[in-house]
This record gives structure tokens, C-alpha cells and sequence, in this order.
């Protein structure tokens, strides 16, 4: 007998309930499901004949976890929590199948089943932490038993995946099955009912206790790592796996359940998990949801330098094969041992073999520009004079250079090959094709695209800017360029405005102007000789081999011989300042079109600028601080740059109506 359900396939045969999961395209557990499964569950408990139940899923993977959305209140019942309870309490031996990826609020419903057998090509994760939350149904006691606590804590703490044939998953698999998991779970039951078919809850399994020492130890050695680490989910995920070995069951259940309760209503997941959602939105580039992406197998890269290198060596590098040309063959008989010297680098750091770098030069071909363009699905201009090389018809092409944007620009942040982000400039005669060949591009190096409509400004450029202008007018105002930046270190943000400007070297952004009455000290310090970090002084001090920062003594007299110093701000004023400036330009990007959403700033805010992921970018950090009180800071201070200062009219707007930005995100 056989019946389908919305959700969730039930079927007998020979005494075996077969539990199907049935929820495309990756078989979320969200309520409606997790309802579903308990029910089958209640039915087969009173299935006449059945001997044991074998829960699977359909499709692509056995299970991934719950809706994000259900993160952002109480979760609707039964919670996963309810249904693995169900799960383990069956008095049927239940076995899951698994296969595909299996994420989060899977991996914890297979480990309240009393047994899995898993295709070899399954991989497991616990995605949580990343959003700085933990596993709320169990897993935290659970896991442990099975594999021990460093095993448990290797998976929950990193959020990667893992195979299942391997460590530190491989103790969660009963069987390891070379193709079909479910036809290998059916065999697993009749040689487990040939024993006696024995229900094995694994709340009862102890295994992973068998070495109490080294069970604390590796709990002792993952606290001491996180010792000084900011974010919260970590250290909890610690204390609950210390509990499983130190509290009854049930007891344990509840300290998880306590534990992850407070990182959910955490300012630190609330932000973490904006910037999931944020990068999620900006990856479709303003594009339809479903439009079709070509794949990238091999691109053109047009022109020398520095930039090309970079480019060619981080396509190589994601398995994309690389046609580079220029026009100018000095310029490859230059840079193709440059490249090569990036490999060796990698490869004496261990980030590749020597057999898997001969494999990406492999993929590497070198010509003249033209002779270059044919064969590719995309090309790349990476130097200038490169705009007119002939090329087939119908290759979309893009420009990675600095400057004016006429149809597609790519801005990349540093370094190229390791930067999660790419700014794509759409132009005013930008063509779809480019747009989606962006995307393609994006997609296939693993960054984030954001959309950017301008004639070649970036946000990352802007929100710099502003952070340096508003860093700037403090100083003005008597604050110390090192208790400005103490504020944003101890906050964790480890690129705080005076040392980055340091690092991107001082004259440059010496010549920035500054309304009448305020001053660039970026030009005052150069004014000085000091040119920043490649000059051995700037705003700090550099010296050693690779040159290190320290505070200066001698700066607070140059500062104060430029202007009187005064009460200091708190570190509290000096980030609702300077965050409410960059929001600011932010509410000036939107208002002109650059930006689509709030949530496109803080995705470059955090990727480029490398604000805390675990904080929020600026858009998100207004709501916290809360806008009215922004605009009040804002509004109330005495600077001579009044215009930078003054608040946009969004502000208002959404302060009357009781709205953060993020009520702009669409």
C-alpha cells in the first residue's frame, strides 16, 4: 500500500515503513514538514506488521535544515527539536538514508534516527555558527556521543562540510554504500532484523564518552582558542558539548536549548544573519531570480600589468582556463614568470600542491590579444589600449580598470583571488548579456556580485571616503587619530580609518578636499614627510620587515600645534559618529540610484572595507544604534563641513514611520 502527501511520501512493503521526505529542491524541514513527519511517524507506530521504518528523502539530498526565517521569532510547532524527540522515541528501529548535502537541521534528524546508512558521496555540515546561531535539536548532546567531542566540535565550530567516509564525520554512519542509500538502508534493515532488530536511541549511545580525558581536553583546547574571539555562537557551542559528557540527557537538551536561544536573539546573529541574506539578494545582480547563467569554462584576459596577473591567476586557480593576450609581447615575457613565481608561492605555503599548480598552468594559453578572443565565453579587459581588439560577435566583454564606466566595469577588492566581492559597474550602456556574463563570472570565481549603477564610482570608494571625511572632522574637533581608532579596534574592526589610510599610503589621499574650515590630515601629515607605511611613518609608525604599526609619541604635539585638542568623545559617540556618516552616503547612494538596496552597502562594507561580519555594515548598524539617535549625534555636531553632515531626508522618513533601512531592502 502506498499514499503521497503534500510533503511527505508514506509506503509499506514487507513490513518496513518507508518515511519519505519530499519537500523540493533541498527537502527543508519547515513546519508544514516537520508536522508531516510526525505523523508518519504516529502512523506507522500503529502500522499493523511493521518491523521498522526507514526515513529518507526525495530528490537531491536527504535533508537540509529549516527555513532561515524561522530563526527570527518562535518557531512555529512541532520544532525540530519535537520531531528528533518523536524520532528517538520510536519503537520501531528507524535507519535514515542519506545522501547529497546534508545541512544543519538534517544532520540532526539523522542523528535522532537509531541508525544511517549514507552514499559515499554524501557530505554533512553545520552551517549554523556562520549565522551565529548553534544546533538547537539535539545535536550538540547527541554528536558527541557518537564521535566525541572533538570530532563534534571540529564540524559545529568550522560550519564546513564534511564527507561521511571520512573524519571527522565517518563515526555517524552505521553503513557506507557506494551508490543507492535507500535500496542500501532496505538491505541494512534485513540484516538488522536478522539480529533481532534492535531500537538503538542515541541519546543511550556512549562510545564518544569512552576516553573522559580526552573528551575534556579537546573541550579545554577549543575554549582556550576562543578565548579572545568575539562571537558568542562558538564559546556556546563549546559549554553545550562539555554538558553532554557532564549532564543526563535531558538535562543537556535543555542547556542547548538555553544556549541557543541566546544566540538567536543576539545582536550578533541578527547581523550575521542580514548578511546572509544581503549577499543571498545582491547574487541576482537585479536580474530575474531564474535567468539563465552560461557556464564558464574559459575567458579571455586582455592586457599586462599587475591587475592581469591577478585576474588570470584567481580564474586559473577557480578551474577556469585562461586565454591571455595583449598587444604587447614584452608585456607576457614579464608576467608569465610573475605568474608563475604566484604558484610557487602558493605551493611553498601549502595552499597547493606542485602536481595541482601544473595542472591550472595547464589551462593557460598565451598570445597576441586577437589571436586570444576566439573560443572564450567572455573577455576581460585588464589594461587600456585593449577596447579595440577585434573579437568574435556575441562574446559579452567587461572592463576590470579604474576610471570612467561606460557600459560594464568590475571592481574587485584585494587581494583578487581571496576577496569574496566584485562590484559590477553597470553603465549607462551596459547590454544584459554583460550583466549576466558578470554574474556568470562572479558565480564561477565563488565572490559576490554586487550591482553598482554609475559611470565607474564604486561603493567601497565612497564609503572610504566618508569614513576618512568623518574621521577627519573629529580630529578637527580635538579628538586623537589613535583614540578614534582604539574606539573601532576594540569594537573589532582590525582596519580602523587612520591606520587603513596609512596602509593605502598618504598621498594620495592627501588630496582629497575638504569643505572651508575643515582639513585633510592625510595632507598634514605629508606636509610633515610622513607618507605612511611604505614611508616608515604616517599616522603611526612602521617599522620591521614586513613593517609593523606603533603609536607615535611625537604625533600628539604635531596634532596639537595644528589644532587645540579637547574633551575626549566616548569610544560609544566616536562609532555612532563615523558609522551614521557612512549610512549617510549610503542614504545619498540610494537616493541617487547607485545602490538599489541598503543591504548592497553593507555586503561591500563588510567584504571590502572588512567591517565585522559579526557586527553588521553601516545600513544594519543604524538600526541598532537606532536612527533617531544617529541623526541627533549627527545633527548636533559643531563641524564646519555642515553639508557632509547633515542627515538625509530618509532619515526622517523612516524615524516617522517607525522603520530601520532595512525596511528599504527588496
Amino acid at each position: 500500500m502506498s499514499e503521497a502527501r503534500d510533503t511527505v511520501g508514506y509506503s509499506v512493503g514487507d513490513g518496513v515503513v518507508r518515511i519519505g521526505i519530499c519537500n523540493p529542491p533541498v527537502n527543508a524541514l519547515v513546519r508544514d514538514v516537520r508536522a508531516a513527519l510526525i505523523a508518519a511517524f504516529d502512523r506507522a507506530a500503529d502500522e499493523e506488521g511493521a518491523v521498522a521504518i526507514v526515513l529518507y528523502g526525495e530528490g537531491a539530498t536527504f535533508a537540509s535544515g529549516a527555513e532561515l526565517s524561522e530563526t527570527d521569532g518562535t518557531t512555529d510547532a512541532p520544532t525540530m527539536a519535537e520531531l528528533c524527540a518523536r524520532v528517538e522515541a520510536s519503537r520501531l528501529p528507524v535507519v535514515a538514508a542519506l545522501h547529497g548535502t546534508v545541512l544543519g537541521a538534517g544532520v540532526e534528524l539523522a542523528l535522532a534516527a537509531h541508525y544511517r546508512v549514507a552514499d559515499a558521496e554524501t557530505r554533512i555540515g553545520f552551517p549554523e555558527v556562520k549565522l551565529g546561531l548553534m544546533p538547537s535539536a539535539g545535536a550538540t548532546q547527541r554528536l558527541p556521543r557518537l564521535a566525541g567531542a572533538g570530532a563534534a566540535l571540529e564540524m559545529m565550530l568550522t560550519g564546513q562540510l564534511c564527507s561521511i567516509d571520512d573524519a571527522p564525520a565517518e563515526a555517524l554512519a552505521d553503513l557506507v554504500v557506494e551508490e543507492d542509500a535507500l535500496a542500501g538502508a532496505v538491505q541494512f534493515v534485513e540484516a538488522l532484523l536478522e539480529d533481532g532488530g534492535a531500537v538503538r536511541p542515541t541519546s543511550g549511545i556512549r562510545s564518544g564518552f569512552s576516553d573522559p580525558m580526552a573528551y575534556q581536553q579537546a573541550v579545554a583546547q577549543r575554549r582556550e582558542a576562543l578565548a579572545h574571539a568575539p562571537e558568542l555562537a562558538p564559546r556556546e557551542i563549546v559549554a553545550a558539548v562539555e554538558a553532554a559528557i557532564l549532564l543526563p540527557f535531558e538535562a543537556g537538551l535543555a542547556f542547548e536549548a538555553d544556549a541557543a536561544q541566546t544566540c538567536r536573539d543576539s545582536e550578533q546573529s541578527r547581523a550575521l544573519r542580514a548578511a546572509f541574506v544581503a549577499e543571498h539578494r545582491a547574487r541576482r545582480l537585479g536580474l530575474p531570480e531564474d535567468a539563465p547563467l552560461p557556464d564558464l569554462s574559459r575567458i579571455a584576459v586582455l592586457g599586462g600589468g599587475p591587475l592581469a596577473i591577478q585576474l588570470v591567476f584567481a580564474a586559473l586557480v577557480r578551474g577556469i582556463a585562461v586565454q591571455w593576450g595583449t598587444r604587447d609581447p614584452a608585456a607576457l615575457r614579464e608576467g608569465v614568470p610573475r605568474l608563475r613565481d604566484v604558484f610557487d608561492e602558493f605551493v611553498r605555503r601549502g595552499a597547493l600542491s606542485e602536481d595541482d599548480a601544473l595542472d591550472r598552468l595547464a589551462d593557460l594559453r598565451i598570445g597576441d590579444s586577437a589571436a586570444m578572443t576566439g573560443g572564450v565565453e567572455m573577455i576581460v579587459h585588464a589594461a587600456r589600449g585593449q577596447g579595440d581588439v577585434p573579437a568574435p560577435e556575441g562574446i559579452p566583454r567587461v572592463s576590470a580598470l579604474p576610471g570612467k564606466v561606460r557600459q560594464v566595469g568590475l571592481r574587485f577588492a584585494p587581494p583578487i583571488h581571496a576577496a569574496r566581492l566584485i562590484e559590477v559597474i553597470v553603465g549607462p550602456a551596459a547590454m544584459p548579456e554583460q550583466i549576466v556574463a558578470a554574474r556568470a563570472l562572479a558565480k564561477a570565481l565563488d565572490k559576490i556580485p554586487v550591482r553598482v549603477n554609475s559611470r565607474g564610482e564604486s561603493i567601497a570608494s565612497r564609503l572610504l571616503a566618508t569614513c576618512q571625511r568623518a574621521a577627519d572632522a573629529l580630529v578637527d574637533l580635538g579628538q586623537h587619530p589613535y583614540e578614534i581608532d582604539r574606539s573601532f579596534r576594540d569594537w573589532g574592526w582590525h582596519r580602523p580609518p587612520f591606520l587603513a589610510s596609512d596602509q593605502r599610503g598618504l598621498p594620495d589621499l592627501a588630496t582629497r578636499p575638504r569643505a572651508e574650515g575643515a582639513r585633510n590630515w592625510c595632507e598634514v601629515m605629508v606636509g610633515h614627510d610622513r607618507a605612511g607605511r611604505t614611508g616608515g611613518a604616517g599616522f603611526y609608525l612602521w617599522e620591521g620587515t614586513p613593517p609593523v604599526p606603533s603609536e607615535d609619541p611625537g604625533l600628539t604635539a604635531l596634532l596639537d600645534a595644528e589644532r587645540p585638542a579637547a574633551k575626549p568623545l566616548s569610544h560609544e559617540q566616536i562609532r555612532r559618529l563615523i558609522l551614521g556618516a557612512m549610512a549617510n552616503e549610503g542614504a545619498r547612494m540610494l537616493a541617487s540610484g547607485m545602490v538599489a538596496r541598503p543591504s548592497d552597502i553593507d555586503v561591500v562594507a563588510t567584504l571590502a572595507l572588512d567591517l565585522p561580519r559579526w557586527r553588521g555594515g553601516p545600513m544594519h548598524l543604524v538600526g541598532v544604534y537606532g536612527l533617531l539617535s544617529v541623526r541627533r549625534a549627527m545633527d548636533g555636531l559643531d563641524h564646519p563641513d555642515a553639508a557632509f553632515w547633515a542627515p538625509e531626508p530618509v532619515f526622517g522618513e523612516l524615524i516617522k514611520n517607525g522603520r530601520s533601512f532595512e525596511a528599504l531592502n527588496r
